[in-house]
């Protein structure tokens, strides 16, 4: 569970650095934390059967990396191609680059898949990485926009106070690890 922790905050922390060099406002950031659920919801299983399907069979586990980076950035442009069509007034333009970036996919897949569980357990795991990641994601906004607003430091504003907000975060979401085992 620490690993997932780190790498949720770690993608929300690189997806909200992406999303902050445009202007940002709410609805552009809970559109990028949907796109991220989404793909995170549908990467992991579909990763897990290529995983059953392919590399198993063929014993080609070297070659892992190889097949999934192809599929979830084809998954990932898909996401956001129909959002932007399913709700043509939502901004997602730009969206493409944090989702294509997003280390947590890609993280999750291969952590999920060396468990080897079941196929509902790895669906409700992908769809909870997805929402966790999505608050994280606005938990880094409401960071960005207090401390905007707030009293900080000069030295301290900007990028090091989210990089501290990140730490305390990842502290404070590894306070559940242990919490969901049998």
């Amino acid at each position: 569970m620490n690993d997932h922790v780190l790498v949720l905050v770690s993608a929300a922390l690189i997806s909200h650095l992406f999303l902050q060099q445009q202007p940002l406002s709410r609805l552009r950031m809970h559109v990028g934390g949907m796109a991220g659920a989404l793909t995170t919801a549908f990467g992991i299983p579909l990763a897990q059967l290529l995983e059953r399907w392919v590399v198993a069979p063929w014993q080609i586990e070297a070659l892992r990396l190889f097949l999934l980076l192809p599929w979830l950035a084809l998954l990932a442009w898909g996401v956001v191609q129909t959002l932007s069509r399913l709700r043509p007034q939502w901004p997602t333009e730009g969206l493409m680059l944090p989702m294509l970036g997003n280390a947590v996919v890609l993280g999750l897949a291969l952590q999920t898949m060396d468990a080897q569980g079941n196929w509902f357990a790895t669906l409700g795991c992908s769809v909870l990485a997805g929402l966790g990641f999505w608050l994280a994601l606005a938990l880094f906004d409401d960071l960005l926009q207090r401390s905007e607003h707030a009293d900080v430091p000069i030295a301290l504003r900007g990028l090091p106070i989210t990089l501290l907000g990140a730490g305390v975060m990842a502290m404070a979401f590894s306070g559940f690890n242990g919490l969901f085992t049998p």
